[in-house]
């Protein structure tokens, strides 16, 4: 039995003998994220009745550790003073992650409840789109001054608030707010006292504009291997930072929304809620093209009846034959996604890529375009079958290979996410193709068939 499931067993029993202070001491001494974990594992009404037991500035983690939908319904029960106490024990961009998701009334009353100057930081990060990165940063910084010595920076740093956390970089504005530079706290903490901050400050850092999509910033972070991001406005003025922490559930966001496009369906939906109207509103379309795909597909296997009538064993191999082109042109076109996505492909570099996928299709083609051109010989006595079935089959995994390359890049350059096509577009397409590709071969063939 794992830890985590030890600790469950645990809960349960004691829930249900209603020892509350030994779940308060098991929780004193739980890290806020396995406390999440056994949380999540719980009923509602049990998830309720435990976060009320949690120590406030222990609840103020907690809550940020759960899935959205469990913190979506605790946060609905729960008192707004409690709320505002939680809110006011959060950096600021976790306390705007947590209002943003509220009715207006609800905020409104936290805000009101909460310190002044905490509460005008939280509206400024709610006027933000929450997937820019005014709406990733936190106002809390170690912001130092150009005119400062290093002894100077160091005190100032030293009376920052508690609020405050994970100081990587102290950032250097002049008299205007302006950011003029930056310096590592290694830096500043083996530097002499006396020297100037002007003297020891990187200039020109690397910064980010508040209106900058979220994935964008990913993307800096990684570039330049950055533990924290400085976001300024247009004048360059200093407004806050993005930690890694917050890249990272960025990071995460994104692949998940990705996947979810990928089944033709969206992140929007609120996946695993319970508003099961708005979620079949957002999947429906989807299926609506796979549905009017498989339609076509079934009306040009009528356009060739003729053929399938004559040669009936050629209906053997239309599923595997249309089911192989599918599989891959999603793999093609997953493998063009990331790679738009994370900049190792460029579309000024689309041509090689097109032609590197087509070379790639024809190797797997024949590969399996081989063996099952054999199955289709020994199955049924036919070389010609064989034949036919083969070439299909080569052909139908090339085109497939290849169009899964070429709609992402289409997506991607008309300004559409390019993840929407790796779903039920490609694989509707490559069943068209296939059905297309293998019948037509059969039908100029007919004569050696027989």
């Amino acid at each position: 039995m794992s830890l985590h499931e030890e600790h469950l067993h645990k809960l349960n029993q004691w829930i249900e003998e209603g020892r509350e202070f030994d779940i308060i001491e098991l929780f004193s001494a739980l890290h806020p994220a396995d406390i999440a974990d056994l949380i999540e594992s719980l009923s509602e009404e049990d998830q309720n009745r435990l976060f009320t037991l949690l120590a406030m500035e222990k609840a103020s983690d907690v809550i940020m550790e759960l899935s959205d939908a469990s913190r979506e319904q605790i946060l609905g029960r729960i008192s707004d003073e409690r709320l505002a106490r939680i809110v006011g024990d959060l950096d600021s961009d976790e306390a705007a992650d947590i209002l943003a998701d509220l009715p207006d009334e609800t905020v409104q009353e936290v805000l009101k409840a909460i310190p002044k100057e905490d509460s005008d930081d939280v509206r400024k990060l709610l006027a933000y789109d929450e997937e820019s990165a005014g709406g990733l940063m936190q106002t809390e910084i170690a912001r130092i001054f150009d005119h400062d010595t290093v002894s100077e920076a160091i005190e100032r740093i030293r009376r920052l608030s508690p609020d405050v956390k994970q100081i990587h970089y102290a950032y250097v504005t002049n008299r205007k707010g302006i950011l003029v530079g930056v310096v590592p706290l290694w830096k500043l903490i083996q530097s002499q006292a006396h020297q100037p901050i002007a003297l020891i400050m990187e200039k020109e850092p690397i910064a980010v504009k508040a209106h900058v999509d979220q994935e964008e910033v990913a993307q800096i972070f990684q570039k330049y291997n950055l533990l924290a991001l400085p976001v300024v406005d247009e004048n360059g003025l200093l407004l806050g930072r993005i930690t890694i922490d917050d890249v990272m559930d960025v990071v995460v966001d994104e692949a998940s929304e990705d996947f979810l496009r990928m089944a033709g369906t969206s992140e929007n939906e609120l996946v695993y809620s319970s508003r099961i109207f708005r979620i079949a509103r957002y999947r429906l379309p989807w299926l609506v093209i796979n549905l009017f795909g498989g339609l076509l597909t079934g009306y040009l296997m009528w356009l060739f009846k003729w053929t399938l009538k004559e040669t009936l064993v050629l209906v053997t191999f239309i599923p595997v034959i249309t089911g192989m082109g599918g599989n891959a042109g999603t793999q093609s076109s997953s493998i063009m996604v990331r790679g738009l996505a994370t900049e190792q492909v460029r579309l000024q570099r689309i041509r090689f890529n097109i032609l590197k996928e087509f070379r790639v299709g024809i190797i797997m083609g024949l590969a399996c375009g081989g063996v099952v051109g054999c199955v289709a010989y020994f199955w049924h006595g036919s070389p010609m079958i064989g034949v036919v079935v083969a070439i299909a089959m080569t052909t139908a995994i090339t085109v497939a290979c290849t169009m899964g390359t070429l709609v992402p890049a289409i997506f991607y350059r008309l300004k559409i996410d390019p993840a929407v096509s790796s779903g039920p577009f490609v694989t509707t397409a490559n069943d068209i193709t296939g059905i297309i590709i293998y019948l037509g071969i059969a039908t100029l063939a007919m004569k050696f068939l027989h």
